[in-house]
């Protein structure tokens, strides 16, 4: 039997339609051949994974050294070659790739040996792409030749933006793109957290922002400060408004041997270069010294503290004492995992005439009675409302040695006669006590001056009924009522503490009777 020619042509035609198919399939998708799947080079970031070396053969790159790509959607292609960051235009058609107008900084790096030698290689292998293909998620560059030149692997090798991880600025782009180191003693930090927030100190301000990332792909928000002013070292506010200025232009970012990071803009210049720092633990939230370093004034607005005020925080034992910058006060709070609630809030009551200090201390301290959790970041504490709004941020308060109990003139700055109220201390009135090595405490009772016997053992304290001048003042009115309440208290106490620059007296049962601070030495003299 003849055989069916109708037939076989009328197979051929259909295979050459399926053919035709799949071509246009491949096209289609871009870089994309074999049984892969369909991807496109553009989106993802690339490590390079191996180089068409010098004798014809693939060589993986150097251990410790990354070189990278990313291909954006307006035909822009930028990385890192190991050492330089570069940038360039790409075309892309079907399977058919062109890089050109590829530019570079200009650094010299010496570790590890070769890394500039990779880098020139790395250069021209990638100027020289016609082609490319992606197989699962593997890119290959390839040139005019048909010789594969370049082998990516998808996504960033260093694992990169570590949540959690803090960096301190090494260098910043100056106003004509080289890089310069920071100032000396200024110190500029960044950290990433999971939940999209970025911030850290930027050398004089704290600062903070929303960031998104993707792959290599980093955007930064404007950045919101608080508002101090640093005049040392000279130079300081400048570098400051550079450093913002420049995070907010940073659209990619790479870990470079996964010590320094570096935020780069989209033509592929270096922005920032920041060095890894060693994270130390928390603090402990129960029983560390907290300075208020700023608090929200309202949405994303934060302010720091009023100069020459210092706002402290001590949480210990179920209760919270400090000073609000004019008044002392205290409360109890209570934990539960992460929640905190603070509660019973009284102060004493003081008023300060240095502007903007009494409302301070008022936002101050009805921030506090909102707190319903907080967390500890290193060396910071975070105050936060129930809706998730941070409120007060704190940072270890400097270690103060404490001052001696003998020779330290003290300067009573509130005091309780039951050991819960407290009061401050009639305006226009100062009351001190100064003990001397040989026994004797000696002051001034607020009209007249006073003196007595004490006894030390360990942290008790015994002081005698003292004995007094017998002026009468009038002015200001109260003054001897609350000199009899002062004189009376000192025979009721039996411990003392010094906590810095603070003296406390207490009674018997525990309860904290008479709260002085170190006098100031012009004072003090």
């Amino acid at each position: 039997m003849a055989p069916n020619r109708r037939r076989n042509r009328n197979c051929i035609l259909a295979m050459a339609s399926l053919l035709v198919i799949v071509v246009a399939a491949v096209i289609t998708a871009g870089c994309t051949a074999g049984t892969s799947t369909p991807g496109a080079v553009a989106g993802p970031s690339w490590t390079l994974d191996s180089y068409l070396a010098g004798n014809g053969t693939l060589v993986p790159v150097l251990p410790g050294t990354e070189i990278s790509a990313r291909f954006d959607d307006d035909g822009k292609v930028t990385g890192s070659a190991g050492c330089n960051g570069y940038g360039g235009d790409y075309n892309l058609d079907g399977t058919t790739l062109s890089i050109s107008s590829l530019a570079q900084t200009q650094k010299l790096c010496t570790e590890p040996e070769g890394i500039m030698e990779q880098e020139a290689a790395f250069m021209d292998l990638l100027g020289s792409a016609a082609e490319c293909r992606i197989e699962d998620d593997r890119l290959e560059i390839i040139d005019a030749a048909g010789t594969t030149t370049l082998v990516f692997v998808k996504g960033h090798a260093a694992a990169a933006l570590a949540a959690g991880t803090s960096w301190t600025l090494a260098s910043l782009a100056g106003e004509d793109g080289a890089l310069i180191p920071v100032l000396d003693g200024t110190t500029v930090t960044v950290a990433f957290d999971t939940d999209g927030n970025v911030g850290g100190s930027a050398g004089c301000n704290h600062y903070s922002a929303d960031y998104t990332v993707d792959s290599a792909s980093l955007s930064i928000g404007p950045a919101v400060r608080t508002e101090m002013y640093c005049s040392e070292p000279p130079g300081i506010m400048k570098q400051e408004d550079r450093y913002l200025a420049l995070l907010a232009n940073v659209t990619s970012y790479r870990v470079e041997g996964g010590e320094r990071l570096v935020l780069v803009d989209r033509e592929g210049a270096d922005l920032l270069v920041f060095e890894e720092v060693v994270r130390t633990p928390d603090l402990p939230f129960v029983g560390t010294d907290w300075v208020l370093e700023s608090y929200s004034t309202g949405g994303d607005a934060v302010s720091s503290p009023v100069n020459g005020t210092k706002i402290t925080a001590n949480f210990d034992d179920g209760n919270v004492t400090g000073n609000a910058g004019c008044n002392h006060y205290g409360g109890e709070y209570s934990l539960d995992g992460a929640n905190l609630s603070i509660s019973s809030l009284y102060s004493t009551l003081m008023y300060c005439e240095t502007p903007g200090v009494m409302e301070q201390e008022g936002r101050f301290m009805s921030h506090l009675a909102n707190v319903s959790s907080y967390r500890v970041e290193s060396d910071r504490l975070v105050l936060t409302d129930e809706t998730g709004t941070d409120l007060l941020f704190f940072v270890q308060a400097p270690a103060v040695p404490p001052a001696p109990l003998a020779g330290t003139e003290w300067t009573l700055e509130s005091y309780s006669q039951d050991g819960e109220t407290v009061s401050s201390l009639i305006v226009g009135t100062t009351v001190t006590a100064t003990f001397s090595p040989e026994g004797k405490v000696t002051g001034s009772a607020g009209c007249n001056a006073y003196g007595a016997g004490y006894l030390l053992d360990g942290a008790k304290i015994t002081i005698e009924p003292p004995i007094s001048t017998k002026m009468n003042c009038n002015d200001p009115e109260g003054v001897m009522g609350q000199e009899n309440t002062y004189l009376n208290l000192l025979p009721s106490v039996s411990s003392y503490r010094v906590e810095g620059n603070h003296l406390v007296l207490s009674d018997a049962t525990g309860a904290d009777l008479l709260f002085f601070m170190q006098a100031p030495l012009d004072e003090a003299r």
